[in-house]
């Protein structure tokens, strides 16, 4: 498939773009621009490595969540997102059993919800390039992938590369609509907070979450990495239970995945299998 593709760096990553080739170029321009400002507006209130961002601010106790009405830098919507976000981190806690914790992370604890906000920036990024026009489209924020189709689409195919040999895929999986997350430390090390145990992940360089919001397997993803050599159970039971899949390598090369990726993974089994 041939494609029209931009890019824009953002929340201290590389957001993303591609759309059929065929789309028109006015209007993917404009719908692009429009959606990088939607970017840039959110990277704004919750980048804690701006000082004066309310996140920031939570951090550092001069804002309290409850006191978000009437903050001058915070429309009406803002605030509405901010605590739709504010539940995201709460449902994202309760699922994954305090292994995902935006209010728990680092040594001294303190509040950081990055690891659900990129998925939720994506998704709201997403949404807005479909009601521009663009219904088919793959955006990339990061290496977490939102998917859409139009009603003739074939689908995208996103691929998941070997963190021990970074030069080699290990799958590539097939998805016309959702959104495909991944989380390891190969890019920027031990950057994982693991607050059951407070200290940083280990035992997982890698995993892979993919389901149908990319703001839910953002967080599962980062709480698989914090769960370490116990995410089995937990990932087990959101493929059982929510229908996310996924797969895992661990620091011995090691992979694992759960059957519903099966399809995809049996050229993996001459080299390597699920332990």
């Amino acid at each position: 498939m041939s494609l029209r593709r931009a890019a824009e760096p953002v929340m201290g990553t590389v957001f993303s773009v591609a759309v059929p080739e065929g789309c028109d170029p006015d209007l993917f321009a404009a719908a692009w621009y429009e959606a990088c400002a939607l970017l840039h507006r959110i990277d704004e209130v919750y980048s804690p490595f701006l000082p004066e961002s309310p996140v920031s601010r939570i951090r550092d106790g001069r804002l309290s969540p409850g006191d978000l009405d009437g903050q001058p830098d915070l429309s009406e919507a803002e605030i509405t997102e901010f605590r739709e976000v504010l539940g995201l981190c709460a449902q994202l806690r309760t699922e994954t059993r305090g292994a995902f914790d935006a209010w728990a992370v680092g040594d001294p604890p303190s509040f950081d919800p990055c690891g659900a906000v990129k998925g939720w920036a994506a998704e709201r990024a997403s949404r807005l390039l479909a009601d521009r026009g663009l219904p088919a489209h793959l955006l990339n924020a990061g290496g977490d992938v939102r998917l859409r189709t139009s009603g003739a689409g074939t689908g995208w195919v996103v691929g998941v590369e070997d963190p021990h040999r970074p030069d080699r895929i290990l799958l590539r999986l097939r998805r016309s609509e959702g959104g495909v997350a991944t989380s390891g430390t190969r890019q920027r090390g031990a950057h994982v907070w693991d607050p059951l145990h407070r200290r940083p992940a280990s035992g997982l360089v890698q995993a892979t979450v993919t389901g149908p919001d990319l703001a839910l397997a953002d967080g599962y993803a980062t709480a698989a990495i914090a769960f370490g050599t116990e995410a089995r159970p937990f990932l087990t039971r959101l493929a059982e239970r929510h229908g996310y899949e996924s797969f895992t390598v661990d620091e011995q090369t090691g992979v694992w995945w759960t059957p519903g990726l099966e399809e995809y993974v049996p050229e993996l089994r001459d080299v390597r299998r699920p332990g």
